[in-house]
């Protein structure tokens, strides 16, 4: 069966990914496709970002080393940060378990000399440890991932602690473009909310095997087995691109990534604005 995932960022998800020592454990899974960036190309993007915009001199990091998610983002950050030559000070982590106290990891990264806080992990803890940082008076920048959006919903949080937060995501809600602001305003009426880069990635793969059964000639009396080999070989044709709310002219590569740009986005009075 085909499978095209929103949301699953791991390398493990598609398989063939050489490890650290450039061995694949895992044999690509041919059939599987990802929607959402790898978590790898996440660090690497999130570290040329910052320093090309010179975000910040000395960086500090806190990841969850008990999530694949972050840990990946973390490796390829750090291993992308030494070669543009960006200086971290000071690195911390956390596990699910112990993902409500954070005070020693911002002491830690306050005590470095740190203005740039890296986060590669998902918005509840991320929320936690702005709060914290607040209370402990460590004016900091923060500089987080696709996992960070969503923040700006979650329940009794105070907004303006994530007031100028960087984030890399494939969507904005605030965009002007007619597809996304269309998007908007149905999903609004819809569910009474504003749509983050998750649902508009899921939105994007619905469509994007919608323009590929049609690009394919997937017709409903094929057998599922017949469907995911024609869909194999659209999605890696090289003249098949699509045009989403998440990016234009996105494309897949046989690895099973998606190749697409991320844009930087900034938190401003509850709302997130391009940079």
């Amino acid at each position: 069966i085909f499978q095209l995932t929103p949301s699953a960022s791991s390398t493990d998800v598609i398989g063939g990914q050489p490890d650290k020592d450039g061995n694949v454990t895992i044999q690509r899974k041919s059939n599987v496709f990802q929607m959402c960036f790898t978590d790898p190309n996440q660090g690497v993007a999130s570290a040329d970002y910052i320093s090309q915009q010179k975000l910040g001199s000395k960086i500090a990091i806190i990841y969850n080393n008990s999530d694949a998610y972050s840990t990946g983002i973390y490796q390829k950050f750090v291993a992308e940060a030494d070669k543009k030559g960006l200086s971290i000070v000071s690195t911390s982590t956390f596990t699910d378990d112990s993902a409500n106290d954070f005070s020693s990891q911002l002491n830690e990264a306050k005590a470095a000399g740190a203005d740039l806080l890296f986060l590669p992990i998902y918005y509840t803890p991320a929320s936690l440890i702005l709060k914290q940082a607040n209370d402990m008076q460590f004016d900091v920048k923060v500089f987080g991932v696709d996992g960070m959006d969503g923040i700006l919903s979650i329940k009794n949080f105070d907004t303006s602690l994530a007031e100028d937060v960087m984030l890399l995501t494939p969507f904005t809600a605030d965009a002007t473009d007619e597809k996304t602001q269309n998007f908007v305003k149905k999903y609004k009426e819809k569910f009474g909310d504003t749509p983050n880069q998750f649902a508009a990635d899921a939105y994007d793969c619905i469509y994007a095997l919608y323009e590929a059964c049609k690009a394919a000639g997937v017709t409903a009396d094929m057998s599922a087995e017949d469907i995911c080999t024609a869909l194999t070989a659209q999605f890696t044709a090289s003249d098949f691109t699509f045009d989403g709310l998440t990016g234009e002219g996105v494309k897949w590569s046989d690895s099973g990534e998606v190749s697409k740009s991320p844009k930087g986005m900034i938190i401003k009075n509850g709302a997130y604005v391009g940079m």
